[in-house]
């Protein structure tokens, strides 16, 4: 009797477990089973309440089961949305910065000799900051925000690499680029705001120095007219379309306005050219109608004053690339030709300029440079403008120990024409270390790196 009670009550514990487990689900049907299998066997449960227990067991696991793909199913999914729509939005923050040691002679105004640290001796110095979204497989949409900065002092903002402060004159801080771009696999690159156009590329991509700041391209276009940050190169509300590339050639265009209203024709220009690459053999092509306006009077200037056509090739052969080109420089509204600056390197002239040069590789690390420039005056000799003729030789060694890192030392040597009245300058625009202020001109006290002798410098950085 003693056992008949024991077993009934175990009987009882077991199938309130059972009904309680059940209804929370807890015990897996397997388990469910063999508690089952144990009550029918002790005569605790018939064969019919066995069969709808069972069922009801089996029936409960499946809806837990379903319940628990269901729920992993949408955490999944939510991962994944969010990875995709992670990958189709993409930000970045990146930058630039050359800084080293230079050595020359005949700058500034009292033709002196000057030295110190050095101001983005190869590169300009940059900080920027992109957004980009992938709006289909073929689209995309990005901002650029971009700012030049000088190492030496910190100044951030239009020239402040080159002066070491901010010019009182520029308040713009994003002065190299603040523009939306639309980019199109089929139909091209829309380009809205302020940003390079195709001249600032092609003299870039075609000047053989790898170092258009000293020595190279960019002091010879500030010279005679072919670059300027105020509106040869760079432009604000500049809108700018890239071609997808065609059989290697790509057309290249754009157009910038003044910005004042009921007098669009005052203060625009527009350009348009394009490049073509067939193996290793490439070439670029820029036409530019411009209307720089004076500081006094910004954005009046109603007739073209700065046209520029500029052709310029290159082709590699294993370890050695040449390149060659031929500049055109005039100034169509002024009757004389255009004068040369003779305080600082202001353009606007007629001119035309031959250049090329060539860039060895010794090693994947190791390279050598050199180029050739060669400016002819095409302006009214008067007394009062003499012959400007610049010859300028350029070379350098690069070691790139790694993949974003170079060390380099440049040799720059730029023969001038006694008498010369343009001012100019083998390096970028330039205050060095022994001058003073913001601007340039040609009192002692603002000595900038434009004289009109004969220049030399050596550079040394990274």
């Amino acid at each position: 009797m003693k056992n008949v009670i024991n077993l009934k009550n175990s009987a009882a514990l077991i199938v309130g477990a059972c009904i309680t487990l059940s209804t929370a689900n807890a015990y897996a049907s397997e388990d469910v089973k063999v508690l089952l299998e144990i009550l029918l066997e002790k005569g605790v449960i018939t064969q019919e309440e066995f069969d709808k227990k069972l069922k009801k067991a089996a029936e409960a696991q499946e809806i837990k089961e379903f319940n628990q793909a269901q729920d992993i199913r949408k955490a999944t999914q939510a991962i994944e949305q969010r990875a995709e729509a992670e990958k189709k939005f993409k930000t970045q923050f990146y930058g630039q910065v050359s800084a080293g040691f230079y050595q020359a002679s005949k700058m500034t105004s009292l033709n002196t000799d000057v030295s110190g640290m050095s101001d983005q001796p190869k590169g300009n110095n940059r900080i920027g900051f992109k957004a980009s979204r992938e709006l289909d497989s073929e689209n995309s949409a990005m901002v650029t925000l971009e700012s030049n900065f000088s190492a030496r002092t910190g100044a951030i903002g239009a020239d402040s690499a080159g002066y070491g402060v901010a010019r009182s004159s520029f308040t713009s801080v994003f002065d190299r680029e603040a523009n939306v771009r639309w980019i199109s696999k089929p139909y091209g690159t829309l380009i809205l705001g302020r940003g390079p156009n195709l001249q600032n590329d092609l003299s870039s991509a075609f000047d053989a120095r790898q170092n258009w700041n000293f020595g190279g391209l960019k002091p010879i276009g500030r010279y005679v007219g072919s670059h300027s940050a105020a509106g040869i190169n760079r432009a604000g509300r500049l809108i700018r379309y890239i071609s997808p590339v065609w059989n290697g050639f790509n057309l290249d265009m754009g157009y910038s306005n003044s910005g004042i209203p009921n007098n669009e024709e005052k203060g625009n220009s527009y350009y348009f050219g394009g490049r073509y690459k067939n193996g290793d053999f490439e070439m670029g092509y820029n036409h530019a109608d411009v209307r720089l306006s004076s500081a006094t009077s910004p954005n009046t200037q109603l007739a073209v004053n700065n046209r520029v056509d500029f052709l310029a090739a290159k082709y590699s052969m294993n370890k050695l690339t040449v390149n060659a080109g031929y500049i055109i420089t005039r100034n169509p509204s002024s009757s004389a030709g255009g004068t040369f600056g003779t305080a600082n390197t202001g353009g606007k002239v007629d001119a035309n300029t031959i250049f090329g040069g060539a860039v060895y590789r010794f090693t994947p690390k190791i390279s050598w440079n050199g180029g050739y420039y060669n400016v002819q005056d095409k302006t009214a000799q008067t007394a009062a403008n003499k012959n400007n003729d610049v010859r300028m030789f350029a070379t350098g060694l690069t070691w790139t120990p790694y993949k974003d890192v170079d060390l380099f030392v440049d040799y720059v040597k730029a023969m001038r024409e006694d008498g010369a009245t343009g001012a100019f300058t083998i390096y970028d625009k330039w205050v060095p270390d022994t001058g003073v202020g913001s601007s340039c001109s040609s009192s002692a006290n603002t000595a900038c790196s434009e004289s009109k002798k004969s220049q030399s410098g050596i550079s040394i950085g990274a």
